[in-house]
């Protein structure tokens, strides 16, 4: 597989990004793999293709998440990268669209780096952060967390001054495999 096609983008719908494998449930222009995310079934690629991958607006819509995230890891190559971006639960966005059949804190993933829900994987986080929309008007949210903190924010802000996303960079780690190189900040 050429190094420009080593990038899987999962749910791409009709906006896969160039240079990347789209994968999605329907045969829209530019999907390259038609396949079922909520099928349970494993992904059709084998272990290791992949060195990125990206999840866009996807895990909301996934009855089985801890699926998503072993699939995810057989798939990626060692160090490879997990890029994921779903709304907060605090958005208007995660409630409003009928198929979402779940809503996430950001910190959802801390379990599933720590080994207690998958523990036949290894994901390191790289970075998380919230994203809230026009800076003028989510001034009070972005000093909250620049005083307080992401946590403070999620308990004692979040449905007052709503976030919009959350945006997660993880790094794949498969058991045995030499350590990946550092991810440049």
């Amino acid at each position: 597989m050429a190094e420009e096609s080593r990038k899987l983008d999962v749910g791409c719908g009709a906006r896969k990004l160039d240079g990347f494998v789209g994968l999605d449930y329907r045969a829209f222009p530019g999907v390259d793999v038609v396949f079922d995310l909520n099928s349970g079934q494993p992904w059709p690629f084998a272990d290791g293709t992949f060195t990125s991958i990206r999840a866009i607006h996807i895990i909301e819509h996934l009855h089985d998440t801890l699926h998503f995230f072993a699939e995810a890891h057989r798939v990626a190559s060692n160090g490879a990268t997990l890029h994921i971006e779903t709304p907060h639960y605090s958005s208007r966005d995660s409630w409003i669209d009928p198929t979402h059949v779940k809503h996430f804190s950001l910190f959802f993933t801390d379990q599933i780096v720590d080994g207690s829900l998958l523990p036949n994987t290894r994901y390191e986080l790289i970075q998380r952060r919230l994203s809230f929309g026009s800076a003028i008007k989510t001034l009070p949210q972005r000093l909250w967390v620049a005083i307080f903190g992401l946590q403070s924010y999620e308990r004692f802000c979040a449905w007052r001054w709503p976030a919009r996303n959350i945006k997660l960079d993880l790094r794949i780690v498969k058991q045995g495999a030499p350590e990946p190189l550092p991810v440049a900040e």
